[in-house]
C-alpha cells in the first residue's frame, strides 16, 4: 500500500470514528478525545490529517454525502426510463447501506448544527441543491414545469422527513418501507398532476 493510500484509509478510519462518537455522544460531545480513542489512536493523529474537529466533522459530513451520491449514479444508470430514473434518484435515498440509522443521526445533527458552521452550512446546501437538481431533472421530462418545481419540493421534503424519522432511537422504519412510501408517493402524486 502507497503512503497516499495509507494516508486516506486512515483520513476514513478517522471518519467511520466519528459517525460511531456522533451515535454515541451526540454532536456537541463528540471530541477529539472521544474520537482518538474510537479510532485507536492519539488527538495528534487526528491533528496530523484534520485542523480540528469542525473540519474533522465537514469531513464526515461530505463522506456520507458522497456515498449517497454515488448510489444515486448507479441507480439512475440503471433505470431504462425516465420515469425509473426519477424513482432511482428517490429511492437511492433509502438504500441499505446508505439509510442506515447511524448516517441518519449524523444527518440530523449535521441538519441541527448547520445554521452555527459555515461549513456544515455550505455542505448541507450542497447536498440540498444536488438532490433538487435531480429530482427536478427528471421529473421536467414527465410533467409541467410548474409541476416539476411543486413536485420537487414535495419530494424532497418527503425524503428529508423519513430521514429525520429514521434518526429516532424508537424508529422501526426500514430501509424497504422508506423505499415503498416514496414510491407510493411518487405515484400518487404523478398521477394527481398527470390527470389535470
Amino acid at each position: 500500500m502507497g503512503r497516499r493510500e495509507a494516508k486516506e484509509n486512515r483520513k476514513r478510519s478517522l471518519i467511520e470514528a466519528t459517525i460511531a462518537c456522533i451515535n454515541r455522544y451526540g454532536y456537541a460531545e463528540s471530541t477529539i478525545q472521544r474520537i482518538a480513542a474510537d479510532a485507536g489512536v492519539t488527538s495528534g493523529t487526528i491533528y496530523r490529517h484534520f485542523a480540528n474537529k469542525t473540519e474533522l466533522l465537514e469531513a464526515a459530513m461530505r463522506f456520507l454525502l458522497r456515498g449517497a451520491l454515488e448510489e444515486e449514479r448507479r441507480a439512475v444508470a440503471a433505470a431504462g426510463s425516465d420515469r425509473e430514473r426519477l424513482e432511482a434518484v428517490i429511492t437511492s435515498k433509502f438504500a441499505d447501506h446508505v439509510f442506515t440509522p447511524e448516517a441518519c443521526v449524523v444527518w440530523a445533527h449535521f441538519w441541527a448544527n448547520a445554521q452555527s458552521s459555515p461549513g456544515l452550512a455550505r455542505a448541507e446546501s450542497l447536498n440540498y441543491r444536488l438532490l433538487c437538481r435531480s429530482l427536478r431533472t427528471h421529473l421536467a421530462r414527465l410533467v409541467p414545469a410548474a409541476s416539476a418545481e411543486t413536485l420537487t419540493l414535495e419530494f424532497a421534503m418527503m425524503i428529508d422527513g423519513l430521514w429525520i424519522a429514521h434518526a429516532q432511537h424508537t424508529s422501526t422504519l426500514t430501509p424497504a418501507t422508506a423505499r415503498a412510501l416514496m414510491r407510493n408517493g411518487l405515484e400518487a402524486r404523478l398521477g394527481a398532476v398527470l390527470e389535470r
